[in-house]
């Protein structure tokens, strides 16, 4: 009997496990703008991090800010730097790694 118990505890797990997986699937294909943001994350090809190490390099100074922003369909890392009492916003396009235009 409780082996019988124990075979069926398993079996209704199985099937839950499968279920939520098959859930999980089908809302994504659902829902493509999950696939598109994917998508825009596998095509940064330059990190914040590195976007900000490149400006320090390039531009001098301290970084004191950094974030990344949707300009359009690219995404643009902000790095906000003080150099000199200055206040200098450097812009990164996340990615070619080149510096761009505000």
């Amino acid at each position: 009997m409780l082996k019988a118990f124990s075979h069926m505890l398993l079996a209704l797990l199985i099937l839950s496990v499968a279920g939520t997986v098959t859930a999980a699937r089908l809302s994504v294909e659902r829902m493509p703008e999950l696939r598109i943001e994917s998508m825009v994350l596998a095509a940064n090809k330059v990190s914040l991090q590195q976007a900000a190490t490149k400006v320090k390099q390039s531009h001098g100074g301290k970084v004191v800010k950094a974030e990344t922003r949707n300009r359009g369909s690219r995404q643009i890392h902000h790095i906000r730097l003080i150099n000199n009492g200055r206040v200098k916003t450097v812009l990164i396009d996340a990615t070619t790694g080149q510096e761009v235009s505000p």
